[in-house]
């Protein structure tokens, strides 16, 4: 469950079919504030599945209907905050935590919900190294009292908090304890803590209504959800354009123009979410260069991809590689009010102080007489990283290097990606509510693997002794000085070695309607990100939504 979110589920399938699914269309017509209208990215005939264990399950079952511990707003620098469990304390210098569980939460079917049900829900995640999808290094867990959990660990787990308060969905014993197999159990009959239920399931549609049980008093509001497929972008546009569509995640063409103005209850916000990059393989062909690295980082204009592809909606990234500003405090010194900028003079100059030559066609040839010709990974279909690579190409070609955008299927990419079969690939790096879990998840040593084999999910291969080490002190320590020492010295790393050659540091845009339904996360109250299909952010969102009067 390593990768909450995925491309494709936020940016909905771009350049698909433009037929909208029938139920969807007519769900959508006169509904009035009795139902919300989302779209998640979903295409074809939608899968009945609820289970919080797994990726590929429907989003609403982690966060709206199964809840964690805490929430952790990655929209903003902001403390946890309590859902089902009220406080928490470290001990054993970090080797163990104790959580205070709220009282009086029942599940959607009346039984109650205590410390047995989170003991169970740990218990299994220790057991069942397929559901430990974070490698939580659990020992033991107890269950204290009624309200009272304990959990130790073999090592500090201070960084680590996420993944164990804020994205591990608890479970009610007095179920799951019957099921053979949870990692893939479909779970089509859900019981949570959270402010929907499932109410009705069909290929096309889902519906969630309100929880009249649910244990924040006065939540939710609004009465049902109504989830849709449709055939892809260019369908869930229409609709969106239509009025058919209350929340989704879309990339929307002059979305200003097209959307925005179109109602005076039409609005999006958008949230940096997540950092587009090149990923470089660091162990094989050209690009184990870090000079090819460094000429390739300063031969595009990333305004330029910004306002061709993007509109100008994301923008230049950190050398630090961090989300700003939610990060800004995590930024070493002299990488602070930096960002990445295109030199094109300097990325030839450091070509040839590498010992590049120019080739008679103008393209740079290696000290070894290869030729600077890079083939560039892109999954089909995905249309803005097919548009962002030929803007490139373009701009690369001034400086000497030659960029070759090969687009393959989606589980071609994935296992080329994993496996370690290419020279670029174009992907997203996703992190958590601070910079530990994108650092951590991208550049660990541990978490690479040799070519042939998958990484998981350090795909660039990359290794360095002072960044696992950095690592280990952050995560060993609640010391913020000592984390802020531990971070510059790995930023400086990364922004000379360049593993993951950034392009743009992308907002995820949220589009939503305020016709009917109001409290909606906006650019001054980013109280969870917005984006539809963001788990566990969707049932924070869900919870707050209001009627409108």
């Amino acid at each position: 469950m390593r990768a909450h979110l995925t491309r494709r589920t936020l940016l909905g399938g771009v350049g698909a079919g433009a037929a909208l699914v029938a139920t969807g269309c007519s769900a959508a017509a006169g509904r009035g504030a009795s139902e919300l209208i989302v779209y998640t990215g979903a295409t074809g005939q939608l899968t009945n599945n609820f289970n919080p264990f797994t990726p590929t399950s429907n989003p609403p079952a982690r966060g709206i209907i199964y809840e964690p511990l805490m929430f952790f707003n990655q929209a903003r620098d902001d403390e946890p905050t309590p859902q089902l469990a009220e406080s928490y304390e470290w001990s054993e210098e970090g080797r163990r935590i104790t959580f205070r569980l709220r009282k009086g939460v029942t599940w959607s079917d009346g039984t109650p919900f205590d410390s047995a049900d989170v003991a169970f829900t740990f218990e299994l995640i220790r057991r069942e190294e397929s559901l430990n999808t974070y490698a939580l290094p659990i020992t033991d867990v107890r269950a204290v009292d009624q309200h009272t959990v304990s959990l130790g660990f073999s090592r500090p787990v201070y960084a680590e908090l996420w993944y164990v308060a804020g994205y591990t969905f608890m479970v009610p014993e007095h179920l799951w304890s019957k099921v053979a197999d949870p990692a893939t159990h479909p779970n089509t009959d859900p019981v949570g803590t959270g402010a929907f239920e499932l109410e009705s399931f069909s290929p096309q549609d889902y519906v969630l209504t309100r929880n009249r049980s649910y244990w924040q008093e006065g939540k939710p509001e609004i009465p049902a959800m109504r989830y849709i497929s449709l055939s892809g972008n260019q369908a869930a546009t229409k609709a969106l354009l239509a009025g058919k569509l209350d929340w989704t995640t879309l990339v929307v063409p002059r979305i200003d123009r097209t959307y925005a103005s179109r109602r005076e209850t039409n609005n999006y916000v958008a949230t940096p979410l997540y950092l587009t990059v090149l990923i470089a393989n660091t162990v094989r062909g050209l690009t184990s260069d870090v000079a090819v690295r460094k000429a390739l980082s300063l031969g595009f204009d990333r305004e330029q991809i910004n306002q061709l592809v993007y509109n100008g909606k994301s923008e230049a990234p950190s050398p630090a590689m961090l989300l700003l500003p939610r990060d800004e405090r995590y930024v070493a010194p002299e990488l602070r009010g930096k960002r990445m900028r295109m030199d094109q003079r300097r990325a030839r100059r450091i070509l040839e102080q590498a010992g590049y030559q120019r080739g008679e066609d103008g393209i740079f040839v290696s000290p070894d007489g290869e030729r600077l010709s890079l083939a560039l990974k892109i999954t089909s279909g995905y249309t803005d990283y097919i548009s962002a690579a030929n803007v490139m190409r373009q701009q690369l070609e001034k400086i000497g290097i030659e960029l070759v955008p090969r687009e393959v299927s989606y589980a071609a990419f994935t296992a080329d990606r994993n496996n370690g079969e290419f020279q670029l690939a174009i992907d997203n790096l996703y992190g958590g509510p601070g910079p530990y879990y994108l650092y951590n998840d991208f550049y660990n040593s541990a978490n690479t693997a040799p070519i042939g084999e998958q990484a998981n999910p350090n795909y660039a291969r990359f290794r360095d002794g002072t960044v696992d080490a950095a690592l280990e002190a952050i995560g060993s320590t609640r010391d913020e000085e000592v984390r802020q020492r531990a971070y510059a010295r790995l930023q400086r790393v990364i922004a000379e070695q360049l593993p993951y050659v950034p392009i743009l540091q992308r907002n995820a845009v949220t589009q939503y309607r305020t016709e009917a339904f109001t409290g909606w996360p906006s650019e001054d109250d980013q109280y969870a990100v917005a984006a539809a299909q963001f788990a566990p952010d969707l049932g924070i969102v869900a919870k707050n939504l209001k009627v409108k009067k």
